[in-house]
């Protein structure tokens, strides 16, 4: 028969644990607010490089530029730039675009957890966009350095 966990002295909280806890709560309470913010940030940097990547593709008067044509690291480069930027848009998009929830008005236990649902969906998409904005933009640096040292 297993012993039962002993039953611990309780204590007051210190200035610095209520402080710790204050913090929690306040980040708890902030979190939605924060995730659609970070969405929309990715958005409108994904559109400011879209702006960037697009210009140097087309650099120039004629399109296909010349560094363009049969140059195939450059063109995979911006490629997959574009494909990364565009991916990320559309799953920050996701992460902001309203959703239907179901309000459980006497019941806190599955308002917690639809809270939680809320959050986890955000926070997964906004993940997946900003993994995708990076490599995005590693690609975009990527096909600057390769046109620059080609230039």
């Amino acid at each position: 028969m297993t012993q039962p966990p002993p039953i611990l002295e309780g204590r007051s909280p210190t200035a610095i644990e209520e402080r710790l806890v204050a913090i929690f709560a306040e980040l708890e309470t902030k979190q939605l607010e924060f995730l659609d913010q970070a969405a929309k940030r990715i958005i409108e940097l994904v559109t400011a490089l879209l702006g960037i990547l697009f210009a140097a593709i087309a650099f120039g008067g004629d399109f296909p530029p010349a560094y363009l044509a049969g140059n195939i690291p450059i063109k995979l480069l911006g490629i997959g730039a574009l494909g990364g930027y565009l991916l990320a848009l559309l799953f920050a998009l996701i992460a902001v675009q309203p959703r239907s929830y179901k309000l459980y008005r006497h019941n806190l236990t599955r308002m917690r957890a639809e809270l939680d649902a809320i959050i986890e969906h955000k926070l997964r998409w906004l993940r997946i966009a900003g993994g995708l904005f990076g490599l995005g933009s590693v690609l975009l640096a990527g096909l600057v350095i390769l046109l620059l040292v080609q230039a």
